[in-house]
């Protein structure tokens, strides 16, 4: 059915087409689109689209859509231009590994709270896809339930639904993890091995536990992007590794807050220095074999990018030697930094800011245990100033 009423007189006169797509299967009532215009014309045109779209197959009815073909529009309409890529392949690995097999053919008005809880239930006990036995952590599921409530959020936004299902079911809850650091014992047993083993490692590992700056970001930095005189490194791009592409360099952050300029000391500048001085040698030697086509500050000597996982093995050669343990990663540097520094009395602002992090209850929330340390040491001046006996 479709057809054009007239509503209101003289100028304010308008032209209303509606056209009935479909019919809603909770309730049997008609489901139709509607447009409004003063001009008749526009609303026969469009009236004609919309019938010739209902008879193709092409117009959708929110009747028949899928779960499946709702998180695959939520994902590239509506978060793919606002995520990062390597955000964006954790979605899509989730939504085609997991949700979909699973609820993907349920048409997303009849999705019930019971379908989701049996979704949770099944993947605690048998979810893994990489061929081991067992189900996923609370954590891995935390963030399907974060994933699956955002796309409810929105098909609500969008009239598909009347009410979120996954409100209904109790979120995962996963155990919180202190970030591991290193010891001063155990940092300088890593820069001393690496400065003897690796030297290229050594420059890196030093400027990540002096920045702390992510692996994507160290690898991503480029010359332009340190400025030597003001002792200020510019955060801009980052390489990543991407599904189907490899490492590819970005011209974006993690975020908007991971974009940001970071104060560097004067060992960090003479490091740099050296480290920049020791790369044009090599590029003069290699001359046409060279890639100039980027100019990376931690570069392999032809001057191409690094592939990221290189730099774990790498590392992990390092820990080995110095016998330290294999859990500690580049993130541990990361976690390094924000440890010494607070620590050190540095405001938790001023570390989110260095980090990146979104907001300042991130870092508190991830450092919550060094918070809890300084805490002690407070009471226990307070104690020497405040005596009850």
């Amino acid at each position: 059915m479709a057809y054009i009423k007239t509503i209101g007189k003289g100028k304010n006169k308008k032209f209303k087409a509606i056209v009935e797509i479909g019919k809603d299967p909770a309730t049997g009532k008609r489901v139709r689109k509607t447009k409004t215009s003063k001009s008749k014309k526009e609303v026969e045109v469009w009236m004609a689209n919309m019938i010739t779209e209902r008879e193709e197959g092409t117009m959708v009815d929110p009747s028949k859509i899928t779960v499946g073909e709702f998180l695959d529009r939520w994902l590239e309409n509506h978060k793919k231009p606002k995520i990062a890529s390597t955000t964006y392949d954790g979605y899509k690995n989730r939504i085609e590994a997991h949700l979909k097999p699973a609820l993907g053919a349920i048409p997303i008005q009849d999705l019930q709270p019971y379908h989701i809880e049996s979704y949770f239930a099944q993947k605690r006990l048998s979810g893994r896809k990489d061929g081991e036995k067992g189900g996923l952590s609370e954590n891995t599921l935390k963030k399907h339930y974060v994933l699956l409530n955002s796309a409810m959020k929105r098909a609500i936004k969008l009239k598909l639904i009347k009410y979120n299902p996954v409100q209904a079911v109790e979120s995962p809850q996963p155990e919180k993890k202190e970030a591991i650091a290193m010891s001063r014992k155990e940092f300088y047993k890593l820069i001393e091995v690496a400065k003897e083993e690796d030297p290229w490692m050594f420059t890196f590992i030093l400027v990540t536990l002096f920045t702390g700056m992510r692996r994507s970001e160290v690898l991503g930095l480029e010359w332009s992007e340190i400025n030597f005189e003001k002792g200020i490194i510019e955060v801009k791009k980052r390489l990543v590794t991407k599904i189907g592409e490899g490492a590819v360099h970005e011209d974006k952050t993690k975020t908007n807050k991971s974009r940001r300029a970071i104060k560097i000391s004067n060992q960090i500048v003479t490091l740099l220095k050296k480290h920049k001085k020791v790369q044009l040698e090599t590029r003069l030697q290699l001359r046409d074999e060279y890639n100039d086509k980027k100019n990376f500050v931690f570069a392999k000597p032809d001057g191409t990018k690094y592939y990221p996982g290189t730099i774990n093995k790498r590392l992990n050669k390092l820990l080995e030697k110095a016998n330290l343990s294999q859990e500690y990663g580049i993130h541990t540097l990361r976690h390094t930094f924000a440890t010494i520094n607070l620590k050190n009395g540095v405001p938790a602002k001023i570390i989110q800011e260095m980090l990146g992090h979104s907001t300042i209850a991130t870092t508190l929330d991830i450092y919550s245990h060094i918070d809890v340390e300084m805490q002690k040491t407070a009471v226990d001046k307070l104690d020497r100033v405040i005596n009850i006996e």
